[in-house]
């Protein structure tokens, strides 16, 4: 429960847009493997739900750089935001990548918590379609 005065308060449509633009700045820091965005991005406890399996904040950051190719989607579509409260939101989107010349897609569901006034990436997760 919030302890700002309600008219302090973000509106539902306030926090959609900074969850919209959270969700794009992650994925701008993905497709150069910004590890330094990501380790403030990522709440200590954070969860990356893949295909290949579980993820802690550290399993994600040790992920990036080296010799893997950063994430670049070559789209992103139908990004969808739910709000839940002030503090809690939902980011929905599918993502379209290319690998061995083919399209590839997944869904991806992005859940934030807002900590100490800062948006966090608490956990994501990927889904492959077929």
């Amino acid at each position: 429960m919030s302890t700002q005065p309600a008219s302090t308060r973000p509106t539902v449509a306030q926090i959609e847009s900074e969850l919209r633009a959270l969700k794009d700045r992650a994925l701008a820091a993905s497709a150069i493997n910004d590890r330094a965005f990501y380790a403030s991005y990522l709440a200590d406890d954070a969860r990356a739900i893949l295909p290949s399996g579980v993820l802690d904040k550290q399993g994600v950051l040790a992920s990036m750089g080296g010799h893997r190719a950063p994430f670049a989607a070559l789209r992103i579509e139908d990004t969808t935001v739910r709000v839940i409260g002030e503090d809690a939101g939902v980011v929905g989107y599918r993502a379209i990548y290319a690998r061995a010349g083919q399209e590839y897609s997944v869904l991806v569901t992005t859940i934030y918590e807002r900590r100490d006034g800062r948006w966090l990436g608490v956990v994501y997760q990927q889904t492959p379609q077929p």
